[in-house]
């Protein structure tokens, strides 16, 4: 099967939104180790749960369109400099 690749605007995009996702898993880790409302707890513990899953389809869309390798550290920070130069030039 074919995997269609991402222009550049929409890995943007999509970065984007898997930091933000990032930054809500964060934060809602931090909010349930200070709520004291077993509802609240409950309530949180489900978002972190949805957040996490909505993490990993992110990160494999972004993966399975070759934008990102986690195992492969030298071609990761390769596609990472190209992109730096692309931004740098545009």
């Amino acid at each position: 099967m074919e995997t269609k690749q991402l222009s550049f605007t929409d890995h943007v995009i999509a970065t984007d939104i898997l930091f933000e996702t990032k930054a809500t898993i964060k934060d809602l880790a931090t909010a349930i180790t200070e709520s004291t409302s077993e509802e609240i707890h409950t309530f949180l513990t489900k978002e972190l749960r949805s957040a996490i899953e909505q993490h990993e389809k992110i990160y494999g869309f972004l993966q399975d369109r070759g934008r990102y390798d986690a195992y492969n550290l030298p071609q990761q920070l390769q596609k990472d400099i190209e992109y730096a130069d692309y931004i740098l030039r545009h």
